[in-house]
C-alpha cells in the first residue's frame, strides 16, 4: 500500500511522493524517515523527518516524504490502524503451527496452541492449557504456568516466570467517542517483557496502540496487577497485588508500590519512588521519595493531613463556639 492509497481511503490532501510505501504505524517519537506516524498535537511538531505523516494541522517543524494532511483525526488514525490489525488464529488439528521454532529440550504437553512464526528458547517449561499467539518470542528458562494467554507480538525475555491466569498483549482500552457510541481503535502494538521478570496470577499487560508496552529486567509483579497500553516500567520495579496503571505512564528504576495503588494516564514516577498502599497518583512524581494518599503526598505531608483529620470533630467545635463569641451569643 501506498501513501497516495491511504490518502484516497481518508478522501485526504497528499504531499509529496505519492508512491511511497505505507508500513505500520509507530508513535512519533519512536518514528523515522522510513516510518508512518500522526501527528496530531503541535508540542509533538518537533524538527525531524519522517516518512508517512498523517497530521490535523500544517506542521511548522516536521517534515514528510509524504505528508497527508486530514481534518478528521480519529477517524483517520482508526482507518490506518485497522490496515494493520492481527487476529490470532489455530487450529485444533495442528495445535503446534508448522512456522514456530522450538528448542529441542522444550516439550510441548497437550491442550497448548502455539501459533505461527513464533519462538521458545531451550529449557523453557509450558504448562498445559497456555495460549500462544503468532510472531511471539519466548526466551530461555522460562516458565509459563497453566491457563496463560499470550497475544501476538509480544516478547518475553529469558529467565520470567509467568503464572496461572496471567494475559498479555489483551488489547488497550482505546476508544473514540462519538453521538452514537464508542468506536474501537485498533490495538497494534506489542508486548516486551525483559529478562528475569516475574508476573503474578492473573495480571493483565495490554498490547500497545503503536509501539510496545515495556517490562524492563528484573520487575516483579504480584497478583491482580495491571498494566496499560503504552506502559513502561524501568528495571527491579516492584509492584503489589491489585494495583492499576494507566495508559503511557512511565514508571522509573527501583520503584516500590504498596497494594491497591492507583496511577493516572501520562504520568511520570521517577526512579527509586515508594508508593505506599491504596495512593491514588494523579500527577507525576519527579523526585526520588515515599509518596502515599489520596491523592499522593510526600509521606510526611500525608501524615500531617492524617492527623488534622482526626481532630476535626474537635476543631470544628471550637470554631463555632469563636464564631459565638466575635458574635456575642456566648452567655
Amino acid at each position: 500500500m501506498k501513501s497516495s492509497d491511504i490518502a484516497k481511503l481518508l478522501n485526504a490532501t497528499l504531499e509529496g511522493d505519492p508512491d511511497f510505501p505505507i508500513k505500520k504505524p509507530v508513535p512519533i517519537k519512536e518514528a523515522g524517515e522510513d516510518d508512518c506516524t500522526f501527528l496530531f498535537d503541535e508540542k509533538y511538531d518537533a524538527d525531524k523527518t519522517y516518512g508517512v505523516l498523517l497530521a490535523s494541522f500544517r506542521p511548522r517543524r516536521a517534515r514528510a516524504k509524504a505528508l497527508i494532511l486530514t481534518d478528521k483525526k480519529e477517524e483517520a488514525m482508526i482507518a490506518v490502524l485497522s490496515l494493520f490489525k492481527k487476529v490470532d488464529r489455530f487450529s485444533t488439528t495442528e495445535p503446534v503451527a508448522k512456522g514456530s521454532v522450538i528448542a529441542s529440550n522444550v516439550k510441548i504437553p497437550p491442550f497448548v496452541f502455539i501459533g505461527e512464526k513464533s519462538t521458545i528458547g531451550s529449557n523453557s517449561q509450558i504448562y498445559p492449557f497456555v495460549f500462544i499467539a503468532s510472531d511471539v518470542e519466548i526466551g530461555c528458562d522460562v516458565t509459563i504456568h497453566p491457563f496463560v494467554y499470550i497475544g501476538h507480538d509480544v516478547k518475553i525475555g529469558d529467565h520470567t516466570i509467568i503464572f496461572s491466569g496471567t494475559v498479555i498483549g489483551a488489547d488497550g482500552f482505546g476508544f473514540h467517542r462519538t453521538s452514537e457510541g464508542y468506536i474501537k481503535i485498533p490495538q497494534i502494538g506489542g508486548v516486551i517483557i525483559e529478562e528475569n521478570c516475574e508476573i503474578g496470577a492473573n495480571v493483565t499487560i495490554d498490547r500497545a496502540t503503536m509501539g510496545n508496552t515495556i517490562i524492563k529486567k528484573g520487575t516483579k509483579l504480584d497478583d491482580q496487577v495491571h498494566v496499560g497500553h503504552n506502559v513502561e516500567i524501568g528495571e527491579n520495579t516492584v509492584i503489589a497485588g491489585q494495583t492499576g496503571i494507566a495508559g503511557s505512564t512511565k514508571v522509573g528504576s527501583w520503584v516500590m508500590m504498596g497494594g491497591q495503588v492507583g496511577i493516572g494516564d501520562h504520568l511520570e514516577i521517577s526512579d527509586k519512588t515508594i508508593i505506599l498502599a491504596k495512593s491514588a497518583v494523579t500527577k507525576s512524581l519527579l523526585r526520588p521519595g515515599i509518596y502515599g494518599g489520596y491523592f499522593a503526598r510526600e509521606r510526611l505531608k500525608m501524615l500531617k493531613i492524617m492527623a488534622l483529620e482526626e481532630r476535626l470533630p474537635e476543631l470544628w467545635e471550637r470554631l463555632k463556639k469563636l464564631e459565638e463569641k466575635i458574635e456575642g451569643k456566648d452567655s
